[in-house]
C-alpha cells in the first residue's frame, strides 16, 4: 500500500466515523422528538410520560447534526464519484457493517422494551406508534445502507435512489425539527418554570426543616431565623423568599411569589413542582401545612 492509499483510507476512515455518529445524533434526536410527542398528545393514565428534556435533545440534535451529516454524505459521494474513494474500500465495508449491526440490535432491543410495557398495560395506540416511529427510523437506516453496501458500480452509487433517499431524509427532519417546537416551551417559560421549580424546592426544604423541628421538640418553630439557629435549618437556593407563618398549635403556611401557573404542566422533568400538593397558580401563594408527628403533611394552596 503506498502513502497516498494510506492516506485516503485515513481519510475515509475520518469521514465514515463522522457520518455515522452525525446520523446517530439524528436517529436519537427525531425518535426523542416522537416518542415526547406521543407521550403529550396520548398520554398514559397510568403514568406520565412526557418530558420535554427529550424534545430540546432532539431539536439540538438536528440543528447541529443535520447540516455535518448532509455536508460529510455530499464529501463521500464526490470522493466516490472520482474514485478517491472505492466503493470496495475495507473502512466503508467495516464501519457500514457496524452501523447496520447497532440498526438491527436497535430494532431488536426496543421492540422487546416495547413489547414489555405493552403487556404491563401500555395503551394499544402508543405501542403501536413507537413501534411504527423504531420502524421507520431504524429500520430505513438498516434497509438504505444495507441496500448501499450491495452496489460495486459508481452509477448505481449516483443513482436515482441516492437523490430520493436524501430528499426524503431532508423532508423528515425538517417536519420532526419544526413540529417539535408545537410540543416545547420557549426559552422564556422554560426560566420561569425552572425559577417556580426551584421555589418550590426550597419551600419543601422549608417544610421538612419544620416538620422536623417538630417531631423533635413538640412545637412548631416562630420563625424561621428560630430554625435556622438549630440543626434543621432548610438549605434555599432560590432568590425567591420563602415566608413562614405559624396558623395554629401544629399547622402553618409557606408562601411565595411564581412566575406562572403550572396548574396544566404535565412535563415530567418538574414532577415534585408539579405534584398535587404543590399546585399553584401565578402571584402570591401560600401552602397552608399541618405538621404531625409521623412525618406526614398534607397542604391545600390558596392566595
Amino acid at each position: 500500500m503506498n502513502e497516498t492509499q494510506k492516506n485516503s483510507n485515513a481519510q475515509d476512515f475520518f469521514l465514515f466515523l463522522l457520518m455515522f455518529l452525525a446520523l446517530g445524533f439524528l436517529a436519537f434526536g427525531s425518535g426523542s422528538i416522537l416518542f415526547q410527542a406521543v407521550g403529550k398528545y396520548l398520554p398514559d393514565q397510568i403514568a406520565n410520560t412526557f418530558d420535554q428534556g427529550g424534545v430540546r435533545f432532539g431539536v439540538a440534535a438536528i440543528l447541529i447534526a443535520g447540516p455535518i451529516f448532509f455536508w460529510i454524505s455530499k464529501t463521500i459521494n464526490n470522493r466516490i464519484a472520482s474514485t478517491v474513494t472505492s466503493l470496495e474500500s475495507g473502512v466503508r465495508k467495516w464501519l457500514t457493517y457496524i452501523v447496520l449491526f447497532f440498526a438491527a440490535a436497535t430494532v431488536i432491543g426496543d421492540l422487546i422494551t416495547l413489547i414489555f410495557n405493552f403487556l404491563g398495560g401500555e395503551t394499544t395506540i402508543q405501542f403501536l406508534l413507537k413501534v411504527l416511529i423504531i420502524l421507520t427510523i431504524a429500520g430505513g437506516i438498516f434497509a438504505y445502507y444495507f441496500w448501499d453496501m450491495r452496489k460495486t458500480q459508481v452509477e448505481e452509487k449516483s443513482s436515482k435512489i441516492n437523490k430520493v433517499s436524501a430528499e426524503a431524509l431532508l423532508i423528515f427532519l425538517l417536519v420532526v425539527f419544526i413540529g417539535a417546537f408545537f410540543i416545547i416551551d420557549s426559552p422564556t417559560v422554560a426560566r420561569l418554570k425552572r425559577i417556580d421549580s426551584q421555589t418550590i424546592s426550597d419551600a419543601q426544604s422549608v417544610d421538612n426543616s419544620v416538620r422536623s423541628f417538630f417531631t423533635q421538640a413538640g412545637k412548631l418553630p416562630q420563625t424561621l431565623a428560630e430554625l435556622e439557629k438549630t440543626g434543621f435549618a432548610p438549605y434555599l437556593q432560590s432568590t425567591n423568599r420563602i415566608e413562614y407563618e405559624v396558623t395554629g398549635e401544629n399547622s402553618y403556611k409557606l408562601c411565595s411569589t411564581f412566575q406562572r401557573s403550572n396548574l396544566d404542566d404535565k412535563d415530567v422533568s418538574f414532577d415534585v413542582a408539579n405534584s398535587g400538593e404543590w399546585k399553584h397558580q401565578a402571584g402570591k401563594i401560600c401552602f397552608e401545612r399541618i405538621a404531625l408527628n409521623d412525618g406526614n403533611a398534607k397542604a391545600v394552596p390558596v392566595k
